[in-house]
This record gives structure tokens, sequence and C-alpha cells, in this order.
């Protein structure tokens, strides 16, 4: 629709929204043509260098988490001694608290204002920390005595992941709803770096034990690796940084211009109920990602090969990294919860087959391929549905909270990859599984394969419960007219004050 100098800006984004409901346009349509006629760019259309910038910075996230999630445990039990038990619960702990830091940083990011935003400024000054501390984890000194070596590993830990990565990644996760309003562009960015993270892991689970084998194995091999790790992500954090920019502006001021206080905000956000689900779906999705260090395991004694994890890795992510390209078109027509649901249901029909006989490689692989074909809507769909929650959450109370929402993305995944991460450990110990053994007994044999192909059953079925009630799309083209035209109301004001 072409301007007309004659109209204000808010009958001129009246007009569009009503030209867009009248042409059964889609809501960010709508939403565009109100932004032109206000001189909004939020919802414009990004450049691919800036939608390329913006993708890399899952390439450095998960240069850190991914070898923590694959390895960690297996480092602390069988290079540095540590009992699984005592592993697990270690790294739990440590996810409790990164947990915790979530909530505070996620309302630090949304009262941070600065030429560069709210949202990039926490993934530079994150970025030393959280390269450093990665570093230093997988380099627990080998002279320390029994309970040292727990406490360095625990403090290395805790800064890595619980400092610096939920700093860097809590930000991250946020400049997807600031970057744009645009909700198509959303999922695009989504499948950008959903794509950058898949190879990435892709990368690390085929390439590290390898690599440290070649370099000597034991802790030779780990520290060179987690440095040519951590340099990399060093250099990702600054592209995304300096490649980027904020155009979604928000607020959490009240009418006379003082912050609300953060008793209010955090009232606000309670009364969100897709907050709670996004929550939820996080943790269940990331205690897979957490429980996903068994394979290691599983693969050496199930399988009898631990090279073979690797092969593992690659079925399961492959058809991913392919399907993804395909689902802005297909989520565009038929929603992201609809599409969701169907992917929980392959996931479960995949890990059935696997469990056919879980000793078969060729059943192994068709079900893994299965379920990877399930978890494609899923990753293409999650992070974009969280920037529909903080978009909910404005348009019901008025008040925009990024950080705050995407804390509930980020506590998830911290709380669900140490509750992962434990249960390995825990199941481990419980059947006597012993690192410095060259064979594990039956149980323990048992219990890999219950973490490995039950885990993300009943996983998978807990998740379909919690997408069935998370039925954002059904309001999703209403919240985004609506927010259009605020956002028009908006510049109006600004423009005559």
């Amino acid at each position: 629709m072409a301007k007309d100098s004659t109209r204000t800006s808010a009958e001129q984004q009246r007009a569009a929204v009503a030209l867009s409901t009248e042409d059964s346009l889609t809501a960010s349509l709508a939403a565009g043509a109100v932004g032109e006629a206000v001189g909004d760019t939020s919802g414009e259309r990004l450049k691919i260098r800036e939608r390329l910038a913006y993708g890399v910075g899952d390439i450095g996230g998960n240069l850190i988490f991914a070898p923590i999630s694959a390895f960690l445990l297996f480092y602390f039990t069988d290079t540095v001694g540590i009992g699984a038990a005592i592993a697990g619960t270690l790294l739990l702990f440590g996810r409790v608290l990164d947990g915790t830091m979530d909530l505070l940083l996620g309302t630090l990011i949304d009262r941070t204002s600065t030429r560069w935003g709210k949202a990039r400024p926490w993934i530079l000054f994150s970025a030393p920390v959280v390269v450093i501390s990665f570093i230093l984890l997988f380099n627990i000194p080998a002279g320390m005595p029994t309970g040292a070596k727990e406490v360095y590993a625990f403090v290395m830990y805790f800064l890595c992941l619980g400092v610096g990565f939920v700093g860097s990644n809590l930000a991250y996760h946020t400049l997807l709803s600031v970057i744009t309003s645009n909700s198509k562009m959303r999922v695009s960015l989504t499948v950008i770096r959903t794509f950058f993270a898949l190879v990435t892991t892709l990368v690390v689970n085929f390439i590290t034990i390898p690599i440290v084998t070649a370099n000597g194995g034991g802790q030779g091999g780990w520290t060179f690796i987690s440095i040519v790790y951590g340099v990399i992500s060093a250099v990702t954090f600054l592209i995304v940084f300096f490649g980027t920019k904020e155009r979604v502006k928000g607020t959490i001021k009240k009418d006379d211009g003082e912050k609300l206080p953060l008793g209010a905000t955090l009232r606000i956000l309670f009364r969100n109920p897709y907050f709670f689900l996004a929550f939820g779906f996080f943790l269940l999705n990331y205690l897979l990602t957490g429980a996903a260090g068994v394979g290691i395991y599983y693969a050496k004694d199930v399988l009898g090969d631990p090279n073979i994890y690797s092969f593992l890795g690659l079925i399961q992510i492959l058809p991913l990294i392919i399907g993804l390209w395909f689902m802005p078109a297909v989520i565009g027509r038929f929603g992201k919860r609809r599409l969701i649901l169907i992917g929980v249901v392959v996931t479960v029909v995949g890990a059935l087959i696997s469990l056919i006989d879980p000793t078969n490689l060729t059943l192994l692989i068709s079900g893994g391929l299965v379920r990877a074909v399930g978890g494609i809507p899923i990753a293409a769909g999650l992070f974009a549905l969280v920037a529909d929650v903080v978009d909910y959450g404005e348009w019901k109370s008025g008040v925009r909270l990024d950080g705050m929402t995407y804390a509930a993305a980020t506590a998830g995944q911290n709380f669900g990859a140490g509750l992962g991460v434990a249960l390995v450990g825990w199941l481990l110990a419980a059947g006597n599984y012993d690192g410095q053994a060259a064979t594990q007994p039956a149980s323990a044999v048992s219990m890999e394969i219950f973490l490995y192909l039950w885990l993300p059953l009943i996983v998978a079925a807990l998740m379909g419960v919690i997408i069935w009630f998370l039925n954002i799309d059904k309001n999703l083209p209403q919240i985004q007219r609506d927010l259009a035209a605020r956002r028009a109301e908006r510049h109006d004001a600004e423009a005559q004050a």
C-alpha cells in the first residue's frame, strides 16, 4: 500500500491493517505494511549478511555447549577419575545455579539500554568469561588430590555455563526477538542458527574423540581440542556483535518514565501462561541433549566400538540439517504447533523401531533416522516459539519482557541439560558402571540402553502434552496486527512530543 502524505501515521496504520485483513494477507504482511506507513523498520526483511552474522552465533555457542553436553561427564569419569555419581551430581547442581542466573540476567538484560541495544553488549562482554573458563574446565590439573578436583571442576563449570554462557546465550536468544518483529523472518533466522548449531554439533561429535586420540589421548588431547574450540567461539561472538542490529524497541517503563520495579515485571511475566509452558518444553528438549552424553558409553559398551558414536551422531543430525531448509515455508502454511505435534509422534515411532533390538545396528540406524525426521519441526520452531511468547506477553500487558521471557527458555535449557547429565551419572552409578574397568556389568549396559532409547521415547510423549496446550498460533495474526497498531500510535506520540 502506498503512503498517503495527507493521512496521519495512525490513519495509515489503520488503513494498512484493514487492507491486510480484507485481503486475507498474513499478519506479518500487515505488520510490514504498518511499518512502511510509519517508518518503523522492525519488520523489514533482513539482508542475508545480517542473517548469517546472527546465525554464526550458534557455531560459537555449540562449540562450548556441545562438547560439555557430549563429553564432559566422560572426561570427568575416564580421564580425571571422578566417580560417575559425584560427577553427575556436580553437573546437576551447577545447572541449577545456571538456571537461577538465567532469571537474574534476564531482568538485567531487560533493564540494559545502550547505543548497541540491550542484548548485543551482553554477547560482547560475556565472551572472554565463557571462552577462558571453558578451556580451564577441560584442563583439570592432574596433581590435584581427591576433593580438590571436584571443587575445581565445579567452579570452572559454573563460571563457564552459569556466568559466561548464560550471559552470552540468553542475550543471543533475546536478540532474535529484537532484531526483527517479522514472524516469518524469525523462523528464517531460527532455521539458519539451528542449521549452524546442528552442523557444529555434528562436527564436534564426529571429530572430538579422534582429535583427542590423535593428540596423545588423555589430558593432552583435551587441552588441544578445548583451545581450538574456544578460539573459534570467540571469533563468532564478535561477528554476532558487529554484524547485527536491534530494531524492536520495547519498554518496561511506567507512564511517568520510571522503570517498573522487579516485582511488578515478575507479576506480569508469571501471568503469561505460555511462559511456563515454554519453560517446560525447553526443559524436556534439553534434558535429552544432556542425556545424549550416554551415547559414547552406549557405543563403547552396547555396540562394542566407541568410534560408532560419531556415526550415530551423523545419523541423528544429518536429516535435521537437510530438512530445516524446508521448514519456513511449511511452518508458514501449517503453523509451528501442528508440525511439532506431528514431529513428536514420528519421534516416538523412531524410538520404538530401535527398541526392537537395541544391539542391532541396522535397526538403530533406521530408528535414529526416523527420530531425526521427527525432530525437524522442533528444531525449526523452538526459539521462534519463544519470540511469539514475548509478543503475546506484550500484547496482553503492554510491557515487553524479551530478556525475562527468554530466561524461561535458557533456564529450561540449563535445568534440563543438567538433569539429563545427572540422570546419566546417577543411573550409570546405580548400574555399577566403573570408568576404569575394561568391561562393564550387564546392569550398567541395561542402564545405557534405557538412557539412550527409552528415555527419549518418554520425554517425547511429555513434550507432546506440553505443545498441545501451547497453542499460541491461534492468536498470532491478531497479536501481530495489534502490536503493529500500537507501534504506529507510539510513533505518532513520539513525533508529536
